[in-house]
């Protein structure tokens, strides 16, 4: 008795796949993948994954491949949100042969901030951040007049490199810095330079740090927005602190990668922006998260040219890996040069005359 039909196959073509399509009964496979964790890239995960699970003849059906989509989006979401730091850690395994399924098991791994410089501080031989002070740093200070009756608040202060230059020059100074290890390490420099610096410990926008309102004469953010600010509510949080801490007539600096005229950036180019350390904002987003809070913005100047044109000579570039990143060659995989984003130094003034801001807002949006 025979089963369907009887002629046999006899096509050499066609019995090879035959063939290839019994091997999953015999071959096994394992591995582990670790996966960046920006929900933007679920479609683009979900992809890979089937594809790589399907070249190993486990294709999934429609309702095993709709399964996987809801377990990467509630882990992307659940690691994004923790950090932008955090990997989703994807173990696979074939199932015993004759069987040709696989299990998976997705996973969180959080890796803070404040991991990333403990780590530094054991494996990186310092300076961390260069050796040398930011030339705009420096002669912004030391153009607001007497430095005895100009009090300096530097956010994100790291292991000092403008903090105690400033303080030096005899600016009363007060640093905030987010991770315990570089808030260490400054105390240390601060102790060894015997300067009379304060050094707060934690995050600036945090109230119970209790920073003194009304009182600085110059606020800096030195590669702190544009290294770690997570959203355009997490940029108006510290522009808000920033102008709550400064006396009428101060000014606000910081540096943070602004979006070129003709590009919008969509949600994967923002998320994978915090990934590599370049969360990017439009003008529109800066001129925003600055509306109502008195804040006026009266310099708007490239990172690169200025740092080159202003520090000592020989001392370009500050770092290794200085001009890369700050021309947005850490995200894009472009031409030097042809990013459409760039580091700018932002100066601000605090006037508490907001109409100028939202007739620059207005502008921005056109």
């Amino acid at each position: 008795m025979t089963r369907g039909n009887s002629t046999r196959e006899t096509n050499s073509k066609v019995v090879h796949q035959a063939m290839l399509r019994r091997l999953p009964r015999r071959n096994t496979a394992s591995g582990r993948i670790e996966l960046v964790a920006a929900p933007s890239l679920l479609d683009h995960y979900q992809a890979m994954l089937l594809r790589i699970f399907a070249s190993l003849g486990r294709a999934f059906n429609e309702q095993e491949a709709a399964h996987l989509r809801d377990v990467l989006e509630s882990c992307l979401k659940k690691g994004w949100e923790a950090s932008p730091g955090s990997y989703l850690v994807v173990q696979y395994e074939t199932d015993e042969p004759p069987k040709t399924s696989l299990s998976y098991d997705i996973t969180i791994d959080v890796y803070t901030l404040e991991d990333t410089y403990q780590r530094w501080t054991k494996t990186r031989t310092p300076p961390l951040f260069g050796a040398l002070p930011d030339a705009k740093v420096m002669h912004l200070a030391l153009q607001q007049g007497n430095p005895k009756d100009q009090p300096v608040l530097d956010i994100g202060a790291g292991s000092g490199r403008n903090t105690l230059p400033i303080a030096r020059f005899g600016f009363p100074t007060d640093a905030v810095e987010l991770a315990p290890a570089l808030a260490s390490m400054l105390r240390d420099e601060v102790e060894k330079a015997r300067l009379p610096v304060r050094v707060f410990e934690g995050d600036a926008t945090d109230a119970s740090l209790e920073l003194p309102k009304d009182y600085y004469q110059l606020v800096i953010m030195a590669e702190v927005i544009a290294s770690h600010c997570r959203s355009a509510a997490h940029l108006r949080q510290l522009l808000a602190t920033s102008a709550e801490v400064l006396r009428p007539g101060g000014l606000l600096l910081f540096s943070g990668f602004l979006t070129l005229d003709g590009y919008r950036p969509d949600a994967v180019a923002r998320e994978l922006g915090e990934v590599f350390w370049c969360p990017m904002f439009t003008l529109a987003d800066f001129l925003a998260a600055a509306a109502g809070l008195g804040l006026e913005l009266i310099e708007n100047e490239s990172v690169m040219l200025y740092e080159h044109a202003n520090l000592p000579a020989g001392a370009w570039p500050p770092t290794g890996w200085f001009e890369d990143w700050v021309s947005g060659g850490d995200l894009f995989d472009l031409p030097f040069g042809r990013a459409p984003i760039e580091m700018r130094w932002m100066t601000w003034r605090r006037n508490g005359d907001d109409a100028s801001n939202q007739r620059d807002v207005a502008k921005a949006d056109e």
